[in-house]
């Protein structure tokens, strides 16, 4: 059976202006779910203003416009951080991830939720990457390794996700989430959004790291069972 969902009325998002991030605010506007998105000077923020998400200048390496962003929503609101930098500039990886939980931290209450995105390949999951991964991008699995640690240091309600390769597809409702970290495969960043929302709805992916798959693409060395999550 599936389990109860917890419900929220607002989200903190970093991230949010493309990619994995774009697609939780598209699902949490399309759910009601006010989105208070951090966005840097400059940034295209067309298809955040059009979903109505409430926009908070700022940058994740100045942990002032954090503090900025978390006041502009009710105490204990969740957060999301899709962040990522990629080859060119993995700092938000590591620096920008850990500033963002240490902010939430500071600010309470104990145990804010946080669900972070990370990648298949980065902490224990490494040791199952294959090597052509580790050669192309294997300085930002570091990067993210690191944003990892630092974020389960100080007191949240996290939750790690690591997805595999990203596509940008529709939504397939047959994304998963495994504890066992030796699988491999892809699925689509709206799927992952869907993922990241049944998260913060089910308490129990509290204290986890999970790899994120699209069953359809699954590869794993054994029978492996999907975490369980929330109704939807």
């Amino acid at each position: 059976m599936a389990r109860p969902r917890t419900r929220f009325g607002h989200l903190l998002l970093c991230g949010a202006t493309r990619g994995t991030g774009l697609e939780v605010a598209r699902l949490a506007r399309a759910r009601g779910i006010t989105v208070h998105a951090l966005v840097r000077p400059g940034a295209d923020t067309a298809r955040l203003d059009t979903l109505g998400c409430h926009l908070v200048p700022g940058d994740v390496l100045d942990p002032p416009s954090l503090q900025a962003l978390i006041a502009a929503a009710p105490a204990e609101t969740p957060c999301v951080s899709t962040l990522g930098g990629g080859p060119g500039d993995s700092t938000v990886d590591d620096q920008g991830v850990g500033n963002v939980a240490e902010a939430l931290a500071a600010s309470g209450p104990p145990g804010r939720r946080l669900i972070m995105v990370s990648s298949l390949g980065a902490g224990d999951s490494r040791a199952h990457a294959s090597q052509r991964l580790l050669d192309a991008i294997g300085p930002v699995l570091e990067a993210k390794t690191r944003g990892e640690d630092r974020a389960r240091a100080v007191d949240l309600g996290l939750t790690v996700l690591r997805p595999g390769g990203l596509l940008d597809q529709s939504a397939t409702g047959r994304g998963a989430l495994f504890v066992d970290q030796r699988v491999h495969g892809r699925i689509a960043r709206a799927e992952l959004a869907r993922l990241i929302l049944a998260c913060l709805g089910t308490p129990e992916t509290i204290g986890r790291t999970l790899a994120a798959i699209d069953a359809d693409t699954l590869s794993a060395p054994e029978t492996v069972e999907p975490f369980p999550l929330a109704e939807d």
